[in-house]
């Protein structure tokens, strides 16, 4: 979901061992205190002192999304968070919800109270500060309204029918031409994480399914703020101990399919430029220990050094804003992937589209110049040396997100002191060679190719642009296999 934009940039291309030292385990953060109650649920608090006027934010979530659904069951998933958000009880009357809901949501960075995905779901609450009384409620309302809920006849068709629920999912469009060719092969194909219930619904089955993916055991709430935590670990023992149930079979892993070398055209209505993505697919490896995080490390440098490349080349070539470069390297259900985009009016694409070729290959045959890597050298230590003034700096919705992404990734969430001292290693190590060797090795690897036109002016597609690429970059690649059916679509995608 692009409201959500919380991206973790994380991916690991493998490396000899002997190029680090041995391995250090990543010790978690013990600044996160943590704590279980006797049914499974779990909690983790992050108190911020240092942020004493931050909104205290909090995170419920529940292992638990649309593939659990048998086919009787689709939609279920995304009914649920609206009927708890719509839940009126003794305690929370419409009025009282209204006003709940008012205070419970940021109104300088509204976030959805909910989110779905394939095998979680999320609920998130934010509270203005010095107000322990909120936080009281809160924890009452995700107790009766989202983990031990009597739901009702009026609650489900306050589920079904309401409208602009804001509900979000992840993926935000399950249709996305990108997405879907993503799914191929994966046990995540057929599952939407947004598919509405068909109409006959009946309430009884619906709470049987809550009642089943809806344990304790598979919960975990988090918290971060400027929260008294005996008084909050009290509370929450108070509130949530006597959940009863426990998790019967646990729900699928949600594994991506690898991006496949492929081509993939996207016509749109509204679309005013041309923007053209390679997608490479990253090795990855859940990081727990100094050695993976250290390559992590390393690939990310490369990448980095790659992309500035093209944008100083597109500085040079273009007007301020003729040509909008990016890189967006992300975990997504045990699959890292790095984009490399590039947007312009159409009728400069061919010309940016060959820059983009030109650029890439010279990287790969001579590599980033020297002045580029000491200018990212030097910027990469004066931010390290501002590494304790940016975390204090650094909001609670940020740490918690961070928080929360990480665990769902396997990354072990270290204290800024380890970061600090293990970061500082890495930058000392760090040889103009390494970082073209890890650019060649991302460069060697074929790459997916998206191509988003304007409906209206489409001049180019996505396979030939793939092919001039491939004789650049891969030759050794072979063109039949490059251009077979199953990998380029038959005609363009049209998004809504």
């Amino acid at each position: 979901m692009q409201g959500l934009k919380v991206r973790y940039i994380i991916s690991v291309v493998l490396l000899s061992v002997t190029q680090f030292a041995s391995a250090e385990s990543l010790q978690p953060d013990p600044a996160w205190q943590q704590g279980k109650l006797e049914n499974g649920f779990s909690w983790q608090l992050l108190q911020t002192p240092q942020r004493p006027n931050d909104r205290i934010q909090l995170r419920l979530a529940i292992k638990t999304g649309s593939l659990t659904e048998k086919a009787s069951e689709k939609g279920y998933s995304y009914l649920i968070p609206k009927m708890a958000l719509y839940h009126q009880t003794e305690t929370f009357p419409t009025a009282t919800l209204q006003e709940f809901w008012r205070q419970a949501t940021d109104p300088d960075m509204p976030i959805p109270p909910a989110v779905v995905s394939y095998d979680y779901t999320t609920y998130s609450l934010s509270l203005p500060n010095n107000r322990p009384d909120l936080i009281k409620q809160a924890l009452s309302w995700l107790a009766t309204s989202v983990v031990k809920a009597e739901y009702t006849e009026t609650t489900l068709h306050n589920g079904l029918t309401a409208e602009n629920v804001p509900v979000a999912t992840l993926p935000l469009n399950a249709s996305d031409p990108v997405w879907r060719a993503r799914l191929k092969g994966s046990a995540m194909m057929g599952y939407d994480p947004g598919q509405k219930p068909n109409d006959n619904v009946d309430l009884e089955s619906v709470n049987a399914f809550y009642q089943k993916w809806y344990t304790p055991d598979v919960m975990t709430l988090y918290v971060a703020g400027h929260v008294d935590s005996r008084m909050l670990s009290d509370s929450i023992s108070q509130t949530f101990s006597s959940l009863e149930g426990r998790r019967s079979e646990p729900v699928s892993v949600a594994v991506l399919s690898t991006v496949k070398p492929q081509s993939i055209d996207i016509l749109q209505e509204q679309l005013a430029q041309d923007t053209l993505s390679l997608i490479w697919d990253i090795d990855w490896l859940p990081i727990k220990d100094s050695n993976i995080l250290l390559r992590y490390w390393a690939s990310d440098l490369a990448r980095e050094a790659v992309y500035r490349s093209l944008q100083k080349t597109f500085n040079q070539k273009f007007n301020q804003g003729e040509v909008v470069p990016g890189l967006d390297c992300r975990v997504q259900y045990q699959k890292a992937t790095c984009t490399l985009s590039v947007s312009a009016a159409p009728e400069k694409m061919a010309a940016v589209t060959d820059i983009v070729i030109n650029e890439l290959a010279t990287i790969n045959q001579n590599g980033i110049p020297a002045e580029l890597f000491d200018d990212m050298m030097k910027e990469k230590q004066v931010q390290l040396s501002q590494l304790f003034a940016a975390y204090a700096r650094t909001s609670t919705d940020v740490l918690i997100s961070q928080r929360l992404i990480s665990q769902q990734n396997g990354v072990v969430d270290i204290a800024p002191e380890q970061y600090q001292r293990l970061r500082q290693s890495f930058l000392a190590s760090q040889s103009l060679e390494q970082v073209n060797m890890e650019a060649r090795r991302l460069l060697s690897q074929e790459a997916a190719f998206v191509l988003a036109q304007p409906k209206d002016k489409q001049t180019m597609d996505a396979e030939q642009i793939r092919q001039k690429f491939i004789k650049a970059l891969w030759p050794q690649a072979s063109t039949s296999t490059a251009t077979q059916t199953d990998l380029v679509p038959a005609k363009p995608a049209v998004a809504q």
